[in-house]
């Protein structure tokens, strides 16, 4: 049997999306295969002692008490772990922390396998900037952007974001996730406000063309020979598709899956895994697009590197409706495909 280590919370602003992923996880994880346990990890990045996971609809019943000294609840952790060959990691930490290579790195250093991709391919698709760096040089159609640090703020740069993106604008943390510190600019006021606001969540802003389309998302998984689900999409009355919207607004419409034409479909497709195969990707992502209706096109916007696995969440059941795949063999699938990974590299 497989001894599974699944974790989740961590520090970033998707803590409590990742509970919720966590929970799904294990509801839904074969229990005749693996033998799960559970590690809370804080807001402080602190790691809980690994627990048995017990059924109930609270996600919240999944935060436990973290020693208080950082280094040893580390080993609270690593301390339970009795074989390597036999363990798989899935480190289901959403944003920051979780999805950017930190908790990735902390896992390669210890020699652990896990599920999903690696630190580079999290590096990069987790600053915006430099992933439409790399899809730009990958000649990918996508909207303008320029990224914006704190000691280059100044009137001067202000005029420039204007002068080569021009209104209206997206405004957005170039390494945050689900959505939040992103709003619209429709002038300098409001540029200036954005930046403001998006620079609490990071160092860096990326303010980018306001590509007038619909956002699809498809499901992305494989190593060397990656397969891609049919495109979902959210469709809602908001001017912005944001974290409210996703999540807790009513009125949005969940689009599983969402309709295009036979051949639009495919290039969407084929988009979607050049997109993941130009990032290095490993395992399963979700690849994002904007769909532009009059142009029959569309333009790469991101790569989530561990998106959302909650039951609401489009990537399983993207895979589901495009392969007939349950969410139970999902996750076998990624178990299997994190321990090829790592053995590929011995």
């Amino acid at each position: 049997m497989i001894n599974i280590y699944l974790l989740c919370g961590g520090p970033s602003t998707e803590h409590d999306i990742s509970l919720r992923s966590a929970r799904n996880i294990s509801e839904n994880i074969d229990n005749t295969k693996y033998n799960l346990k559970i590690v809370y990890i804080d807001k402080k990045g602190h790691f809980s002692k690994p627990f048995k996971y017990e059924s109930n609809k609270d996600e919240f019943n999944l935060v436990k008490k973290c020693d208080d000294n950082l280094f040893k609840s580390i080993e609270d952790f690593t301390s339970d772990i009795k074989s390597i060959e036999d363990t798989m990691i899935i480190p289901a930490v959403h944003g920051v922390y979780g999805e950017d290579g930190k908790l990735q790195g902390f896992l390669e250093v210890l020699d652990l396998p896990y599920v999903g991709n690696d630190v580079l391919s999290s590096a990069i698709c987790m600053d915006k900037e430099t992933s439409n760096d790399v899809f730009k040089a990958k000649g990918f159609k996508q909207a303008r952007y320029i990224a914006v640090r704190k000691e280059n703020l100044n009137d001067d740069f202000l005029e420039k974001i204007e002068k080569e993106i021009g209104y209206p604008m997206i405004v957005k943390p170039s390494a945050n996730g689900s959505s939040i510190g992103v709003s619209r600019a429709n002038n300098k006021k409001e540029l200036e406000e954005s930046i403001t606001e998006a620079l609490n969540f990071d160092e860096k802003v990326l303010c980018e063309q306001e590509i007038i389309g619909q956002e699809i998302e498809i499901s992305v998984m494989g190593n060397e020979d990656p397969i891609t689900s049919r495109p979902g999409a959210y469709t809602t009355k908001r001017a912005l598709l944001d974290y409210e919207a996703k999540y807790f607004d009513t009125e949005t419409v969940e689009n599983v899956p969402y309709i295009l034409e036979d051949n639009l479909e495919k290039k969407a497709r084929e988009i979607a895994k050049k997109a993941y195969i130009a990032t290095n990707c490993k395992g399963f992502a979700r690849v994002d697009i904007f769909y532009v209706k009059e142009e029959k096109d569309f333009y790469i916007n991101e790569i989530n590197t561990f998106p959302g696995l909650t039951p609401s969440s489009f990537y399983a059941r993207l895979l589901e409706v495009t392969y007939d795949m349950k969410f139970n063999e999902v996750i076998d699938k990624m178990v299997e495909m994190g321990f090829e990974r790592y053995r590929s590299k011995k």
